[in-house]
Order: structure tokens, then sequence, then C-alpha cells
């Protein structure tokens, strides 16, 4: 499956959720915390995340392992759509994991927590991220069984009529990774 997502700066959180709540489905809040596992093969880096999820309004806990084949798809307007080959599974406990990772050369590269309001539009995965120390961000994903550019170019559209409805103009829309950011930050304060 190919995840197509696209994810804005939110200046307003409660209007946001206002717009959400009057044409989509609330799916749950989650906290979400991640930790990137990264090695150097061929020169090329290859990185995992290890997910710990609490679903904040049952109180269940699971664990991710989530493997991405990342790919940015910069539009004519400068936007970038992410399109990404995710394989992604459930795991009962991480130790045994992160010892392979860690006798395979894999070091801790980033952590990252995300507390998330979930909802559901049609296809659209949609949810409100507050990222510290980012702020907050609307993400909104929609898996497809394509990768090909009519496929992506039709899901964007989608993706950017949600947007429209929650009032974020395209001038939001964030072309960097979390990752990205979270490193620069980290890089400013040394």
């Amino acid at each position: 499956m190919f995840e197509i997502e696209l994810k804005a700066h939110v200046d307003d959180r409660e209007k946001v959720i206002e717009n959400l709540n009057s044409f989509a489905d609330y799916l749950q809040s989650v906290q979400k915390d991640d930790v990137y596992w990264a090695a150097l093969k061929d020169g090329r880096k290859i990185q995992t995340r290890i997910r710990r999820e609490k679903d904040l309004d049952s109180g269940v806990s699971k664990i991710y392992m989530t493997y991405k084949r990342k790919e940015r798809r910069i539009a004519e307007n400068g936007n970038a759509l992410e399109v990404n080959d995710e394989r992604e599974c459930e795991i009962s406990d991480s130790d045994a994991l992160e010892t392979l990772l860690k006798d395979a050369g894999f070091v801790v590269a980033l952590e990252k927590h995300k507390s998330v309001m979930g909802w559901r539009f049609g296809e659209c995965h949609i949810e409100l991220c507050a990222v510290p120390p980012l702020g907050d961000f609307l993400e909104i994903e929609v898996m497809s069984e394509k990768d090909d550019e009519k496929t992506a170019e039709e899901k964007k559209l989608k993706i950017m009529e949600i947007f429209n409805r929650c009032g974020i103009g395209e001038e939001k829309i964030e072309n960097r990774y979390y990752s990205e950011m979270l490193a620069e930050i980290k890089s400013a304060v040394e």
C-alpha cells in the first residue's frame, strides 16, 4: 500500500476542530511516542520506527514497527506530496527488536512525541497533531494500491478540499518531514 499525505501548519486549533466536527467522523485521541532507528548501508541511510501508541479514549496501548520508503513529489506550485511505500506490523514487545537493531548497527537517530486527534472523511484519514516543539499540524493521508501520477494527483485534490474546509490555505502546507524540522531545531540548539 502507498500512503499519499500532506500536512499543514495550524494556527487556530479550536477552529480546525470545530470545522472537522462539522463534516468528518471523530475516531479517537492517541498519544504516539516514536523512536527512529537509523543505520548506513552502502552509503544510504536506512531507517525504521518503533511507535508506542496509547488510545487516550480507551487506554489501550500498542507497539508498531514501521518501515517506509519515502518519496517527496514536488508540484508546480512548490508544494510537496509525500508518497510512501509503508510497511507496518504490530509487535508485542519491542525489547527483542531493539536488541536486534543495536546488534545490526542501528542507533537511535530521533525521538518524537505527537498528541493526535483523529477523524475519517471518506477515504481520508485526518489527524490534528500537536508535535512539541514544532506546534500544531493537520495531516491528511489516503492509502492507495497504485503509485502513479494520476492517482497521486486525484488523492491530492481530495486532501486539498479538506484543508480548504478546515480554513487552511495552501501557503500553510509544510514540505519538510517532522524529522527534518526536529533535526534543524536540535542543530540550532547545539
